[in-house]
């Protein structure tokens, strides 16, 4: 597929390759041909002639050089330091911050590292029921981590701050009597009012622990406030709830969804961001919802969708900003193509396929 675009002249670089014929008064005055290559001769003749803008052919990106964020070998390295932060913390009642912020400077550094145009946001790990607060605090941070670079445009220190957030944000849960905790039935009223708590424990122990940074406390107190006012602990709503609150809470939800427990299934992940979606006004501020579309899209790595073409695929990596305008990877004539579809506007996606039912109560 070829692909045009206009450019100003000011933004013209010397390569690009002209993509039309422009004449002047006649048909015979060219003042230049499809196929030139841009120099700086060239641009100086097309200023003093007046023409301000030019179409060229787009430079192909390679949808090959698609990064993954984390490694499984790095994530294992965190949930086991996050285990032995935990179990620190339960025996003396603070947190190894020089630990949890070394934590949080490496997440950062691989999250920012791979900040490219292409992504594969991998968003779901398995989880081991008994591991599961290590996994899904590890996960979380990530999650919130990559929201953060997007927002604050890579600033690197304020993506440390949320890595940091995310990863103690249920530090308070040690609190709780570990029957609830690590229940296998869906918890009572009573037993969930108990669970509600935890926020606040999780408050107390940073600011015990000499964390008094305003951005990671409000991360743990306030990732449970919802927009609609009706979350907990301080029944906060909208712009009331500190952002840091309202990132936390998207990141939180979506790993919890996407997490087999003794009493539910694990939600698909597709199914996790139009539950997101839909719940925007409502559980979620609408800002961290775009930001959540605008940095993985609303088609999750490994969705299967069926192409306006007939084709199947499988959705294999995301462009920044493309929110349902994925990477589809097809199978033609035995060999894998990776499919643009934020670049092939004669494509698009039909439906998602093999998808299980969403109910508002589940």
């Amino acid at each position: 597929m070829i692909l045009i675009k206009w450019k100003p002249i000011k933004e013209l670089e010397n390569g690009d390759v002209v993509a039309e014929t422009i004449s002047g008064s006649s048909p015979s005055d060219i003042i230049v041909k499809t196929g030139e290559n841009i120099d700086d001769d060239l641009v100086e003749r097309l200023s003093m002639r007046g023409i301000s803008w030019v179409s060229v052919f787009a430079k192909e990106e390679s949808v090959d050089e698609i990064n993954t964020m984390i490694s499984n070998e790095k994530l294992d390295e965190f949930e086991k330091d996050l285990a032995e932060v935990c179990d620190k913390t339960l025996k003396e009642g603070r947190i190894d911050t020089e630990k949890t912020e070394r934590m949080s400077s490496d997440i950062a550094d691989e999250i920012l590292a791979d900040y490219g145009d292409y992504v594969v946001p991998s968003l779901v790990r398995l989880k081991n029921f008994d591991d599961y607060t290590f996994t899904h605090q590890v996960n979380v941070s990530i999650i919130a981590s990559a929201l953060a670079a997007e927002y604050y445009e890579q600033d690197e220190k304020s993506v440390e701050k949320i890595a940091m957030g995310g990863l103690i944000h249920d530090m308070g849960k040690l609190w709780i009597p570990p029957e609830i905790l690590k229940s296998r039935e869906k918890l009572k009223d009573i037993e969930f009012d108990i669970i509600k708590k935890h926020p606040g424990y999780g408050h107390g122990i940073a600011m015990l622990s000499g964390i008094d940074d305003d951005m990671i406390l409000n991360a743990v107190k306030c990732h449970h406030e919802r927009w609609d006012g009706k979350g907990y602990l301080d029944n906060l709503s909208e712009t009331d709830i500190p952002f840091e609150g309202r990132l936390l809470m998207v990141a939180d939800v979506f790993d919890a969804l996407t997490t087999i427990r003794p009493y539910k299934r694990a939600w698909e992940p597709y199914e996790a961001v139009s539950f997101i979606v839909k719940q925007s006004k409502k559980m979620f501020d609408p800002q961290m919802v775009h930001l959540f579309l605008r940095s993985f899209g609303l088609y999750p790595l490994n969705t299967q969708v069926l192409l306006s073409n007939g084709e199947t695929g499988i959705v294999s990596g995301t462009k920044r900003g493309a929110i349902s305008r994925p990477v589809v990877s097809v199978i033609r004539h035995n060999k894998e193509m990776k499919i643009d579809l934020s670049k092939d506007m004669g494509l698009n996606i039909k439906k998602v396929l093999k998808l299980r039912r969403v109910e508002d109560g589940e």
